[in-house]
């Protein structure tokens, strides 16, 4: 994000564009649910610094490369690593070793401008929620950083070179975005992280600096600041976490703005985003932004709970005066120097020099801090816990997580019960594989992390179709069909609203009572593919959340049990009432059908056990451990083997 002052003049709607996407920011990023399309306002950004680089590069006499990066050395990258800095000590007083490691991992990663591929790369289903991740927001400025290293030799190069600059961008805009719609659709992670499937909207600020020698009316510029300023509402109140990003529907936002931009300041929708205010919030943006994520992490991760309305008002102001301060202390002096006439400056005529040196030191400092930590893996010394999220087993760990099934228990047995489900069905594994060893049983686990199997559905990861999991629910379909064995079926079934849709149609949009019928809906049809009244059916209840990440929040450094409390049994009945509910209806699909709630194996009414001895249970706040799926399952053995047993010793499991 760069300042918004060019070489030649000051656009005072644009420094207040900037304020108003990093406002919206702000807001997402707190979780209000007004604003679902918040993440696309740093769509916003991008097209802004296109126009405003491409503006210093093209329109000077003499451009000088070590003039350019020595302006952003300054201006980005000594504030960017006082953030790593700062965050590196904060996360040695809050963080749980596992989380500090990481932490360390992604620092390293983003001085050197590579964040957005270690956050691509470090992705997976048990990593840290995005709430966890201090710098997870250092990925754009990493994407913005790999475009100044390009963009630069790029526009020279086709100066020199006498090359239509017009053309070769309009190239790189149309190469870009076609990329970034085609791998959006095979892997939206990669297109939202990686610089190249965001170069079009750099180009886009670019091709608007190209085209300023068109003559509009005055008219003409009133629509397109409107049209502009509408497309970037659009975006920030329409979209959600059901839409395909970034590809095609990126461009609303990054048009939006480059439409404000084309304008100019003297329309009605620009001269709004230039008013005084917003102007002085725009000149602190970048430290705003540097300063908010932090902030809003370390305060989550110290309480592990729920903002509050309140709490999220004093983060929202708390964000913008950290960033003023870091602006005045930090960005402004080592952006443009002290005045020779300053108090420092009168009082240590060294502090320049000082400050010049500063700018290499406090970087080399920085990454051999954050080296030292992750070479010791978060430095557990400092903590007398010494069991870590990232070291806890998974109850589904005796099934190779690269697979999609696998056999468990007796696996010599011709007698067979089939588990099927996603994470929340591998809870069950390692207690399910113990007590059919006892009983002389071969389980058969299909399986898919992140997917619902219901016949005839699949997941959809950003508004992108998830095929595997389409094929996995498919095959599992047709593999139970095949034959009579009983079978158990668990799922996360609360937690896919508008994460779910028809194999043959698009997402699922409603949400609520909608979202619950058309589950229940699927429900049914899946008991009919399988034949539920032929066979031994066992659903299991929605899981028990315990409402914290019991491991992080005691790994915590100074933490207690008394500061982890683990949800009650009414209040887990409560969160989960329509799901089971649903479940429940289900007996009039299939009358034989036994469900099991797993939420009164851990819970009485009085309290709920998440720890026997120095063992958890719980590898967050939902997942079992090894140690966990083996209480679950001493729990409910009685009513399980009460109806496998019967099914596995008579007819009805032979094959059709």
């Amino acid at each position: 994000m760069t300042q918004a002052k060019s070489v030649t003049d000051f656009r005072p709607d644009i420094e207040g564009l900037r304020a108003f996407a990093m406002l919206a920011i702000l807001v997402y990023h707190l979780d209000v649910n007004a604003l679902t399309g918040g993440f696309s306002a740093v769509d916003i950004f991008f097209p802004i610094s296109g126009y405003l680089i491409s503006k210093q590069i093209i329109e000077v006499k003499h451009f000088s490369f070590i003039g350019f990066y020595r302006r952003r050395l300054r201006r980005i990258f000594f504030s960017l690593v006082v953030t790593v800095l700062a965050s590196m000590v904060a996360g040695w007083i809050l963080f749980a070793p596992a989380d500090y490691a990481a932490l360390a991992k992604s620092a390293i990663c983003s001085v050197l401008a590579v964040a957005n591929v270690y956050f691509y790369a470090t992705n997976s289903y048990f990593d840290a929620e995005s709430s966890l991740k201090p710098l997870l927001h250092v990925w754009s400025l990493s994407v913005e950083e790999q475009f100044y290293f390009i963009w630069p030799a790029l526009l020279i190069a086709c100066l020199r070179f006498r090359l239509s600059l017009r053309w070769a961008i309009l190239a790189i805009f149309m190469a870009s975005l076609i990329a970034s719609y085609a791998v959006t659709r095979i892997d939206p992670d990669f297109a939202f992280y990686m610089m190249f499937f965001r170069a079009f909207e750099f180009a886009v600020g670019a091709l608007v600096l190209l085209m300023s020698g068109l003559r509009l009316t005055a008219l003409q510029r009133q629509i397109c600041g409107a049209a502009g300023f509408g497309l970037i509402l659009i975006s920030l109140l329409w979209f959600d976490s059901t839409t395909v990003w970034p590809g095609a529907n990126t461009l609303v936002p990054s048009l939006g703005a480059a439409a404000m931009i084309m304008a100019g300041p003297a329309t009605i929708a620009n001269r709004l985003l230039g008013n005084a205010a917003l102007v002085a919030i725009g000149r602190r943006t970048y430290s705003i932004y540097l300063a908010h994520w932090p902030l809003i992490v370390f305060y989550r991760y110290s309480t592990m709970a729920p903002l509050s309305l309140l709490e999220m008002a004093g983060l929202y102001v708390g964000s913008l005066v950290l960033g003023a301060l870091m602006y005045a202390l930090i960005e402004k002096p080592f952006r443009y120097g002290l005045p020779p006439d300053s108090f420092i400056q009168r009082l240590w005529p060294q502090a320049s020099a000082a400050m010049t040196s500063l700018i290499v030191i406090i970087p080399v400092v920085t990454l051999a801090f954050a080296t030292s930590v992750a070479v010791a893996k978060g430095v557990p010394s400092r903590l007398k816990i010494v069991q870590q999220p990232g070291e806890l087993s998974f109850a589904g760990d005796i099934c190779d997580s690269r697979r999609t099934w696998c056999s468990f228990g007796d696996i010599a047995s011709a007698r067979i019960v089939y588990l099927m489900g996603d994470s929340h069905a591998l809870n069950l594994l390692s207690g399910l594989d113990a007590l059919f060893k006892r009983h002389q049983i071969k389980g058969i686990a299909l399986f898919d992390h992140g997917c619902l199997f219901l016949y005839g559905t699949r997941a959809y990861f950003k508004g992108v179709p998830d095929k595997a999991c389409e094929q996995n629910v498919s095959a599992a379909y047709r593999q139970i069909a095949s034959d009579r064995w009983p079978v158990i079926i668990a799922g996360a079934y609360g937690y896919f609203a508008q994460g779910i849709g028809p194999a043959d149609g698009s997402v699922y949009e409603g949400v609520g009572a909608d979202y619950i019928a058309w589950i229940r809906q699927r429900f049914a049809e899946s008991l009919q593919k399988i034949h539920a009244n032929e066979r031994a059916v066992i659903v299991i209840e929605q899981a028990y959340d315990t409402g914290v990440d019991l491991p992080r929040c005691l790994a915590r450094p100074h933490a207690t049990p008394a500061a982890c409390p683990p949800r009650t049994l009414a209040s887990a009945r409560e969160a989960n009432a329509a799901v089971d509910a649903m479940v429940g209806s289900l007996r009039t699909e299939a009358p034989n059908l036994v469900i099991l709630d797993p939420k009164t194996a851990f819970c009485t009414e009085q309290s709920c056990t998440v720890k026997v001895g120095d063992e958890l249970l719980f590898r967050d706040g939902v997942h079992l451990t090894l140690a966990g799926s083996r209480y679950l399952i001493g729990r409910l053995e009685q009513p399980l083997l009460a109806a496998l047993l019967p099914a596995l010793s008579g007819t009805r499991a032979a094959a059709h």
